[in-house]
Order: C-alpha cells, then sequence, then structure tokens
C-alpha cells in the first residue's frame, strides 16, 4: 500500500465525505438537469495578484469560480463498462459541452464579474488539453490532505474502479488550473457551440 493512498477498508466512506463536503462548500451543478462533469461555487480570491498567461489578472477580492468534478457522473457512468478508449473520450467531450454552457452563462450575465475559473485537480495534463493554465502548488499539509482525499475519489468513481491505471503505482500530482474569463469566452463560447 502505498502512503499517498487510502487503505481499501476506508474507501467506503470516501462517498459520504464527498457527499458532505459538496453540502457545506454549496457547489452547484453547471446543467440545469444535473447530468454535467462540473459543479462549481463562486468566491472571492483572497490571494496574491495572479497573472495569467493571457495577461489577465486575478486580484485579491476579485470574484473567481471554483471547479469541482461532479463525482455523481462518474457513478453513473461507472456501469456502463467503457472501454478505456471511450471513457477519456466522453470526458474530454462532456467538459468541453458544460465549459461552452459556462461561457454561455457568463456572457449572458449569469454568474456577475468573474474573474477566471480555478480549481485543484490530479488530472492536470487533461485540463492542460482543455485550455488550463496549470501551476505548481506550494508543498503543505493541506496539499497533501486534499491529494490523499482525491486519489480516493478517484479509486472510488473511476470507471475502471481497481483498475485505475497507474493509481497505485504512480504518484499523482496536485496541481491548480486557471482559466481567465476571456480565454473561457474566446475559446468555448457562443462561435463555438
Amino acid at each position: 500500500m502505498l502512503k499517498n493512498m487510502p487503505p481499501r477498508f476506508a474507501l467506503i466512506l470516501w462517498p459520504v465525505v464527498d457527499k458532505c463536503l459538496r453540502t457545506i462548500s454549496r457547489t452547484k451543478p453547471v446543467r440545469a438537469d444535473g447530468r454535467g462533469i462540473i459543479r462549481f461555487n463562486i468566491h472571492g480570491y483572497k490571494g496574491p495578484t495572479k497573472l495569467l498567461n493571457d495577461g489577465s489578472e486575478v486580484k485579491s477580492g476579485d470574484k473567481i469560480m471554483e471547479l469541482h468534478l461532479d463525482n455523481a457522473w462518474f457513478r453513473r457512468r461507472r456501469n456502463l463498462y467503457l472501454s478505456v478508449t471511450q471513457s477519456p473520450q466522453e470526458f474530454f467531450g462532456c467538459f468541453t459541452q458544460d465549459l461552452q454552457i459556462l461561457a454561455q452563462q457568463m456572457s449572458s450575465g449569469n454568474f456577475g464579474d468573474i474573474a477566471a475559473l480555478h480549481g485543484s485537480t490530479l488530472l492536470h495534463v487533461a485540463a492542460r488539453r482543455l485550455g488550463f493554465q496549470v501551476e505548481e502548488l506550494p508543498d503543505s499539509l493541506l496539499k497533501k490532505g486534499a491529494r490523499f482525499y482525491m486519489a480516493g475519489l478517484m479509486h472510488v468513481y473511476h470507471l475502471r474502479g481497481d483498475g485505475v491505471l497507474g493509481l497505485r503505482v504512480k504518484t499523482w500530482q496536485l496541481k491548480e488550473v486557471w482559466l481567465s474569463r476571456a480565454t473561457l469566452l474566446s475559446k468555448y463560447g457562443s462561435k463555438h457551440t
């Protein structure tokens, strides 16, 4: 058993903890029917000024949209027995659709003046392919705890269950991802829907 992976017997608690944390953080689904892959909450940014790749700045006090994967999406698909090649394709397609919906809602003024989208993820390679800026997180107890928790979620909700490729043999790195409002609108806005 790797030190960064929860013991199997403890994983039965992960869905309960996940539901509690989702309730506490008050995340909302992007899609009205709740069938999308993205959930979000909006809050004020509290860190130092962040310069994004497109030149946008996120300053302390700016509103940001915190993104979360909706684990119910993975749970619904786990019983479909998707092949290894189908699950990433479906993931990217659904995530892209949800980003298009967010761009449409944002351009309609639904969320007010959001400066950027933000998240922390073990799936930073996929996030980079979707246009997110990926950055290292400083080593901290919070980072280690979040990585441990997310590794457990991947194990519980992954489409292939115990067959999560490399989860127990590879150290997954938790990274921070950013996407500016301008990049979201230009990449996923109405001309792309």
